[in-house]
């Protein structure tokens, strides 16, 4: 659970969070956390503030921000540490059945043979793997004229002196960074790594030849394709990387195959709809794939979708991707689902040490959090006698300590996914799609009236001219 500390635009264009939702509240409460509302209206002002775009899915991320830093704060009331191993373990699913697959995968793998019909030098001579070292006489892509003649000329100079045996040290003169020191060495590639008119070249030249000089969008290289015997080495431990990769395909294909795994028809929209928003379907049993012995429901996937960290951007991509990579993402889960079943049968269970691990670092999450936004158990029995007013005594001050948040003007408070998960399957809060996008319309009416208010550009500058109370600092990192 390492902690970020990042700009708050970016936490709420990006934050991937699983909630649990009520019922809906009044169409001026865009969240409600025991006697705590974010409302509409300070909703749409910390949006209009911002640099996000104004949408709901953006809206519905700081709601899940908000809601998750106010169910800190009722078990920081309450003192409740949400310690036991079986609150600490549901919330800590995802990566406790992420190493039960690998110790699966490590158990299963010593089986799997690579493809050993094709021999190393095989692949190389074939292309298939390849290997150069180059010299690259950089030019602009839209370069014309005298530029590109005079890259021209000294690409054919070098390439005049240059020989298998000088071509190390002719790498010196290359514009490529760090070449001189590397001589050239790109190292051994697959094809359709590099680009096309620099494969094009590799693959005219017989290994130990130098091609003529090359123009690509980077400019004019003069290229070395090395003997096999030089990166035999190399080609090896590739080719078998490549093999193995071929193996565990076969050993997954052959898995699904009979598990008999089928599909819903309409998987790829609700992967989607699953995308923006997943405490909807948090209870929502409907199918999206069945397999031998099992299924893989709506909620399931909206909690693989919610255990995804925030800067992998899931959630944005699966809304707008097509809906054959919505599809690909369905069956990734199915196969993990597969394998968990696998890990099932084979009772393999997380290792006692690194299970420690990761309960202690979800305490230290906890309480890093209720540090960072003050509401520390022991620092509120002085203030508050009852868990009634502790719990409003919380609540005011994460308020207070989210409206200097959205200003950058206080550190990032990390409630990671696992406590989030745990707090919310014990505390109850909502949600309200109404209260959003009433909060996104008002939004762009204060950000546009901000906008029309604005000083008019001089001409000749890209950037208005600041107004009297100064320019905006950057975020802080």
């Amino acid at each position: 659970m390492k902690r970020y500390r990042v700009p708050v635009v970016a936490v709420f264009a990006a934050a991937t969070i699983a909630a649990a939702c009520g019922a809906d509240g009044g169409a001026d409460t865009a969240a409600k956390v025991g006697t705590q509302e974010l409302t509409t209206t300070q909703l749409a002002e910390i949006m209009s503030t911002s640099q996000a775009p104004l949408e709901t899915e953006v809206a519905r991320s700081i709601a899940e921000l908000w809601v998750n830093y106010q169910l800190a704060g009722i078990a920081a009331a309450r003192g409740d540490t949400v310690a036991s191993p079986a609150e600490m373990d549901a919330g800590l699913w995802s990566a406790i059945d992420n190493m039960r697959v690998k110790t699966l995968y490590e158990q299963v793998s010593k089986s799997w043979a690579p493809d050993t019909s094709v021999s190393a030098q095989a692949r190389y001579d074939s292309g298939e793997l390849m290997s150069a070292r180059h010299i690259l006489v950089q030019v602009a892509q839209d370069a014309e004229g005298p530029a590109v003649e005079a890259a021209r000329k000294k690409a054919e100079g070098i390439r005049a002196e240059a020989t298998p045996a000088n071509f190390v040290r002719l790498a010196a003169r290359s514009d490529e960074p760090g070449a001189g020191d590397r001589g050239g060495d790109l190292g051994v590639f697959p094809k359709g790594a590099m680009v096309a008119d620099f494969e094009t070249a590799v693959l005219a030249l017989k290994p130990g030849e130098i091609s003529p000089v090359v123009r690509t969008s980077f400019g004019f290289h003069v290229i070395y394709r090395k003997p096999y015997s030089e990166v035999a080495g190399e080609v090896e431990a590739q080719a078998n990387q490549r093999g193995m990769v071929v193996a565990e395909s076969l050993y997954l294909a052959k898995m699904e195959q009979a598990a008999g795994v089928k599909l819903s028809d309409n998987a790829a929209g609700t992967v989607k709809d699953i995308a923006r928003n997943p405490l909807g379907f948090r209870t929502n049993n409907s199918t999206l794939a069945e397999f031998k012995g099992g299924k893989l429901t709506a909620a399931r996937l909206a909690d693989w979708v919610a255990a995804y960290p925030p800067q992998a951007q899931l959630r944005p991509q699966l809304i707008s991707a097509p809906d054959s990579i919505a599809e690909k993402f369905v069956d990734q889960i199915v196969r993990n689902e597969l394998l968990l079943k696998m890990a099932d049968s084979a009772k393999i269970a997380v290792d006692t040490a690194e299970l420690t691990n990761l309960r202690m670092a979800f305490r230290n999450n906890l309480t890093m959090a209720w540090t960072t936004m003050g509401v520390e158990p022991a620092s509120l029995s002085d203030s508050a006698k009852t868990p009634a007013e502790r719990e409003t005594l919380v609540g005011g001050r994460i308020n207070a300590y989210f409206q200097k948040l959205v200003k950058n003007e206080v550190q990032f408070a990390d409630v990671a996914y696992p406590v989030a998960r745990a707090l919310q399957s014990k505390y109850t809060f909502n949600i309200n799609d109404v209260g959003l996008e009433r909060a996104v319309e008002a939004a762009k009416a204060l950000r546009a009236a901000t906008d029309s208010a604005a000083p008019p550009a001089v001409p000749g500058m890209s950037t208005p001219l600041p107004t009297d109370s100064g320019t905006t600092p950057p975020p802080s990192n």
